[in-house]
């Protein structure tokens, strides 16, 4: 299986099919395997890179880490990687906490990305005051619900937000403590060092005007609640058209074949 060494980890990745590079970035339990489908519909097309992100997974960790920087660290290994692998700029898809990651790479890192589609980011950082408030307390209630009851009771409270019974199910096994030990890990490290800093993370609006040609703000057709006002606020203060996909939160593992499309006709 094909690695890349960067300072602090080993990046497992893996790449299926010929053409412009397409990087795909998980939030959650951050395997790139969720993408699998998806990245074999598209593969006539693109070039497309699934990766586990430092700390999940495969992708394992050297010695000792600044985690109070994850977010910046996790969007500088998505540069080494489409630096690694190709000459010209990527096209990116990241989606829930990989979509903050997207945004990061657009701030710190734009000149590797030709376009991104930005899924769903949880940022709610940039919401009005009543509803960042109220977002933040979701959040904690989450992550008590962790400390006090486990994984699996915290996922539930996670996922309860979700219109689609379908999809709630589907994130719930992707985080299940009884999965095997790869999932329980990647659940317990996304609990204790993703859920509060990605999405309490601020978004450099600046930047964000500075690239808006190049990002492409995305909710599935399905998704209600919170979960999607960052995404309608970031379309405003950019000035682009929030892109409706099919499905909801986790459509990728759903409806993979019409995600492809969605690449096919966005990305040119």
């Amino acid at each position: 299986m094909p690695s890349l060494d960067v300072p602090g980890a080993t990046l497992h990745y893996e790449v299926f099919g010929t053409g412009p590079l397409l990087l795909c970035i998980s939030g959650a339990d951050g395997r790139g395997s969720v993408f699998h489908g998806v990245a074999e519909a598209a593969s006539d097309r693109f070039t497309v890179v699934c990766w586990d992100r430092r700390g999940y997974s495969k992708s394992l960790l050297h010695g000792p880490q600044e985690l109070q920087y994850r977010l910046e660290t996790d969007a500088d290994d998505a540069q080494r990687l489409i630096s690694h692998l190709s000459s010209e700029m990527a096209y990116v898809f990241g989606t829930s906490s990989g979509a903050i990651v997207t945004l990061t790479l657009l701030a710190r890192h734009p000149e590797v990305v030709k376009s991104a589609i930005v899924h769903e980011p949880p940022a709610f950082t940039v919401l009005p005051d009543d509803l960042r408030g109220s977002a933040a307390g979701f959040i904690h209630h989450i992550y008590d619900t962790y400390r006090a009851w486990g994984p699996d009771a915290a996922i539930e409270v996670f996922t309860s937000g979700f219109s689609d019974s379908a999809e709630a199910e589907i994130m719930q096994s992707c985080i299940s403590s009884d999965k095997g030990d790869e999932i329980r890990a990647n659940s317990l490290w996304w609990f204790e060092f993703e859920l509060r800093q990605y999405t309490s993370a601020t978004i450099d609006m600046d930047s964000m005007k500075a690239v808006a040609e190049k990002i492409i703000p995305a909710i599935g057709r399905t998704s209600s609640g919170l979960g999607t006002a960052p995404t309608s606020v970031i379309g405003d203060e950019v000035r682009r058209a929030v892109l409706q996909i099919p499905r909801g939160h986790v459509h990728y593992m759903i409806s993979p074949d019409s995600l492809a499309g969605v690449f096919i006709e966005y990305f040119k």
